[in-house]
């Protein structure tokens, strides 16, 4: 019975984090939920009471009952579900394995092959492959379909497990069964110690211009962002390419961060959920403010990279180009179980500066350019140097 209260403990503590984790976030531990509300009270009693039931009745009727520990997590998840259904699309169940990768996802060190995955329409999709990874040389490519994962088919596993299997011990290998273009692929890629990288710059010395992609935004990408922008300064640089392409996300304080090394003072977002105050979250100051930049972001750049792009267009601090973005207008809170397991839940809105709502609506470019992606690339340099050319008075 200890470890059925456990169980029944788990469950419940999904339904009560259901109406309390809208008041956390990654800043906001200060904000309390509404005096007066209660848990396990009156019809929600009732409701665990028919959960304890149709545990009763599975553990003593079944041929063969799951473990409890099962049992636990599938009612986690049909929770999870039907607020997935309901009005919370990014709604996820972490299993403790899969909760493990996703805190190694934000440190930026794990091992394994080196993609980023994204569901679409239930199947798993690489989004991109990052650079000088296992997954590079054996030819995975950005939009592949992974259909199996060690001869396991994949479709309608939820992402964490997919990303669990795909990751393990250094120098063992992963067989992919991936789809491309109609034709099917099999792949054997023995798994790298992978660090993340935030960030990868280059400088064009003959034009005197800066190019920094940023992947992703885990622990420190502010801090790299800055370092980088500054050797860039130290250089020479007159301006700078910021790619946000292809850039799902991460940490909601990095990317005040890194929105703060361009702006230096004011509004980078506002926070809302329901009927509480709106947070505001101001730059940090000491911004590299006289930098002419540019931002790339296409239909993969989501979340906290369109924090950022739509701060910089917002406050005029940026041209951006390339595609209308994701559309992912709302912040994730992860909160783990007493089980190590873990739920992502949505806790509330983001508004860019001057009010825009994204959700599901993306960020439109300024200049709209809608091409392979070097040719994009390309697009932005010309553009940087029209205004850099501008800003310094020079001809051309």
């Amino acid at each position: 019975m200890e470890l059925w209260r456990r169980v029944f403990l788990a469950v419940a503590g999904v339904v009560a984090l259901a109406l309390t984790a809208f008041f956390l976030g990654y800043s906001l531990a200060g904000i309390s939920p509404p005096a007066g509300s209660r848990r396990g009270d009156g019809a929600a009693g009732e409701r665990f009471d028919v959960i304890r039931d149709a545990y009763d009745k599975i553990r003593s009727a079944s041929v063969e009952p799951p473990g409890e520990g099962d049992l636990a997590h599938g009612a986690i998840r049909g929770m999870v579900d039907v607020l997935k259904d309901s009005k919370d699309p990014y709604a996820l169940f972490y299993s403790p394995k899969g909760y493990r990768s996703f805190q190694e996802l934000t440190t930026g060190r794990f091992s394994g092959i080196g993609v980023w995955l994204k569901t679409k329409r239930g199947r798993l999709e690489i989004v991109s492959v990052l650079p000088s990874t296992p997954a590079l040389e054996a030819g995975v490519r950005r939009s592949d379909i992974i259909e199996s994962i060690d001869g396991k088919a994949v479709e309608g596993l939820p992402i964490d497990e997919a990303v669990a299997l795909i990751k393990g011990p250094e120098g063992t290998e992963v067989a992919l069964e991936v789809e491309r273009g109609g034709d099917r692929l099999s792949l054997s890629i023995e798994r790298e110690p992978i660090e993340f990288p935030n960030v990868v710059s280059r400088y064009n010395d003959s034009q005197n211009l800066g190019y920094l992609r940023l992947f992703g935004f885990a622990h420190g990408a502010g801090r790299q962002v800055r370092n980088e922008v500054l050797e860039f300064k130290n250089d020479g640089v007159e301006g700078l390419v910021l790619d946000l392409r292809d850039n799902g996300g991460g940490l909601f304080s990095e990317a005040i961060d890194v929105a703060s090394v361009f702006i230096e003072n004011g509004q980078i977002v506002s926070y809302r959920h329901r009927s509480e105050p709106e947070v505001v979250y101001d730059a940090r100051g000491d911004a590299f403010q006289n930098l002419p930049v540019v931002v790339l972001v296409n239909e993969g750049t989501a979340s906290a990279s369109e924090i950022v792009a739509g701060a910089l267009q917002d406050r005029h601090r940026a041209l951006v180009i390339g595609n209308r973005t994701y559309g992912k207008g709302s912040v994730q809170e992860v909160v783990p179980l007493r089980d190590a397991s873990a739920v992502k839940l949505t806790t509330a809105s983001y508004f860019t500066p001057s009010g825009r709502n994204i959700d599901g609506k993306g960020i439109k470019p300024d200049v709209e350019v809608a091409a392979r992606a070097e040719v994009q690339r390309r697009r932005a340099v010309e553009i940087l140097k029209g205004i850099v050319i501008s800003a310094t008075g020079g001809q051309g």
